[in-house]
């Protein structure tokens, strides 16, 4: 009788332990397949280990150029990991779009791989550090794919034309970013590539398959040739060059005319005076320029010193039209539910309109671009 006790508790053992492996099977606890690790831990070391030396960097980090502060990414990398370097840079720039594009460029040259890269950016600054990844990416290394750890002699256009047809479409990047702020962030790494000639990096931009692709990829080139230009490219050409004349005015326009409103109005300029100057051009480079002007204004749209109706009040209903997409689209990814707030107020077909891009947000693939290519 004893012995038959033991033979059912033994049994009865057996049997809850293959339940338990069963369970863990079904619930995926253990999934055959798992993520390996960042390949360099101190791209992400602990936040309560390095709070003193966070500290140190934000107060070294108010006396550089906010836009080339490489080497104090290089300096601080170590101690405080990318993690840290993010917490700080938010620190002193909340938005720290631009400021990123530095912290990517150092991640990728430390780790030499685009999706550890963009794991160790974790979507930071708005996709700043991604952009920053992807100009590292193309002017140091010929990857056989954009995941992989294959490396030389700095890539040539022709190089990078041949990549970017399919580029958006690699693992590495679908895992963290849309197709279009992929495209984007190509578009920074073209005009990087490029040395700043805006025919060329629009050419690169060209090689993508879809005009939605070709157009995000070109609002990238063009928000990092607004990143070289000075305050005193404006007076010599109107306010509105290199729009006025480019491929893709609405993406030009939409971030260089961020720093003609920044000189337009130090100078007393009005808003009526820039619409009128958009007014004064034709057909898509008009549409392009009030587009330009809806998302150059987002700031005082959101803190409401401006209304929607204000900003895009001026002209017909197309111009009115791709001026609320350009404030819209920016302020419904950022501040969704300000965006909605400031939608309310319009009438008729313009809070459809407002309400349709706020929704739509930044880099949709579905968006009709009929207004855009005139």
């Amino acid at each position: 009788m004893i012995k038959r006790r033991i033979w059912l508790l033994v049994g009865a053992a057996v049997l809850l332990c293959v339940a338990a492996v069963l369970l863990v099977r079904r619930t995926d606890i253990y999934p055959a397949t798992r993520r390996q690790p960042v390949p360099d831990s101190l791209l992400n070391i602990p936040l309560d280990q390095t709070v003193l030396a966070r500290q140190e960097f934000v107060q070294a980090y108010r006396t550089v150029d906010r836009r080339h502060a490489g080497a104090l990414y290089e300096q601080f990398l170590p101690r405080i990991g990318a993690n840290g370097l993010r917490e700080g840079i938010k620190t002193v720039f909340p938005g720290c779009h631009d400021e990123a594009h530095d912290l990517g460029k150092v991640i990728f040259s430390k780790l030499r791989d685009v999706g550890a890269s963009l794991e160790s950016c974790a979507d930071a600054c708005a996709s700043g550090c991604m952009h920053g990844v992807l100009m590292q990416f193309f002017t140091d290394g010929r990857p056989m794919d954009p995941s992989l750890h294959q490396h030389s002699a700095q890539l040539s256009a022709a190089d990078v034309a041949v990549q970017i047809p399919t580029f958006c479409d690699s693992p590495a990047l679908t895992r963290m970013y849309s197709p279009g702020d992929c495209a984007h962030g190509v578009g920074h790494a073209a005009m990087f590539l490029s040395k700043y000639d805006v025919p060329a990096s629009i050419d690169l931009c060209e090689r993508f398959l879809s005009y939605a692709l070709r157009y995000y990829c070109a609002t990238g080139a063009y928000m990092e040739y607004r990143l070289t230009r000075s305050a005193t490219d404006y007076p010599a050409h109107g306010g509105l060059y290199p729009c006025s004349t480019s491929p893709y005015p609405a993406a030009c326009f939409r971030y260089v005319m961020t720093n003609t409103v920044q000189w337009h109005f130090a100078r007393g300029g009005t808003l009526d005076a820039l619409e009128q100057q958009c007014a004064s051009l034709g057909g898509k480079y008009r549409l392009g320029c009030f587009h330009g002007i809806g998302n150059a204004l987002v700031p005082r749209i959101a803190r409401g010193s401006l209304t929607v109706a204000q900003t895009c009040g001026f002209g017909g209903r197309e111009d009115e039209t791709v001026c609320i997409e350009g404030a819209m689209e920016r302020l419904g990814k950022f501040q969704p539910t300000v965006a909605a707030k400031r939608c309310e107020p319009l009438q008729d077909w313009r809070r459809g309109v407002c309400q349709a891009a706020a929704s739509r947000k930044m880099y949709d693939m579905t968006k009709s671009f009929a207004l855009y290519q005139r």
